[in-house]
Order: structure tokens, then C-alpha cells, then sequence
């Protein structure tokens, strides 16, 4: 259904990020999260110039297999982190919804270095 927007589907683990529209440079994303049962959604509003940085920095993870990444929503204090360990793999945490919205839900779990690559291409391709 979701096709090429899932970046991870696995475990009990999902992120699907799909490109909703675009207003000036603005990108606005509906990234739906679910780890084990708790499932959530949100908009993301994400600057060209941040998406840009964003798949910089993924990039660079993917080839050299460490750092991290912060994807902030521009709209609200929903964000997704990504930090890579030595042995390739992604700890992801992460709130999507902001505080101030009446429901919110925060998120942690691990996955491969192969996620990275669905997200790289998820975010290049609305661009």
C-alpha cells in the first residue's frame, strides 16, 4: 500500500514517511511510526535546505557506517534521531507529535544500516 515511502518494515517495527506537498521550500511529510503495538502519526514540516543537510549526513553514515542524524519537524518538537554503532547498527528514538498536541507518542528501537538507504532515496525523491 505505502510502496516505496516504507523506510523500515520488520520486527514490529515501521516507518513509512510520505511526501504529502510542497509550499515554497517547505516539505511537509506525514511519517507514520509503529514500534511493537503503539502506533502513531504525524506531520513533519522539513526545510529544502534541512533535507538537503539531512541526506549530507545520512549519506555519509551509510558509507562509513557511524555518526548520527537528527530529523527535526519545524511545526513542533517532534524529531527522529538516528545514531549508528560500530557494529552497523541504528538506534532510532524518536516523538512523533509534538508536546503541546493532545497526543503524542515517543518511540525506540534498533534496525541495519539498510534503512538508511530507503531513507536516503525516500527524502532525495521529493526533493
Amino acid at each position: 500500500m505505502y510502496g516505496d515511502n516504507v523506510v523500515i518494515d520488520a520486527d514490529g517495527k515501521k516507518l513509512i514517511i510520505e511526501h504529502l506537498y510542497t509550499v515554497e521550500d517547505y516539505f511537509t511529510f506525514n511519517i507514520k511510526v509503529q514500534s511493537g503495538e503503539f502506533i502513531g502519526a504525524s506531520h513533519f514540516c522539513i526545510s529544502k535546505e534541512n533535507i538537503l543537510s539531512i541526506v549530507e549526513v545520512l549519506s555519509k553514515m551509510y558509507e562509513t557506517l557511524s555518526g548520527c542524524c537528527e530529523i527535526n519537524d519545524n511545526d513542533s518538537d517532534a524529531h527522529i534521531n538516528l545514531e549508528m554503532d560500530k557494529l552497523g547498527h541504528i538506534h532510532m528514538t524518536g516523538q512523533i507529535g509534538g508536546s503541546h498536541e493532545e497526543h503524542s507518542m515517543k518511540f525506540k528501537y534498533s534496525t541495519d544500516q539498510t534503512a538508511l538507504s530507503a531513507l536516503i532515496q525516500n527524502l532525495k525523491s521529493s526533493l
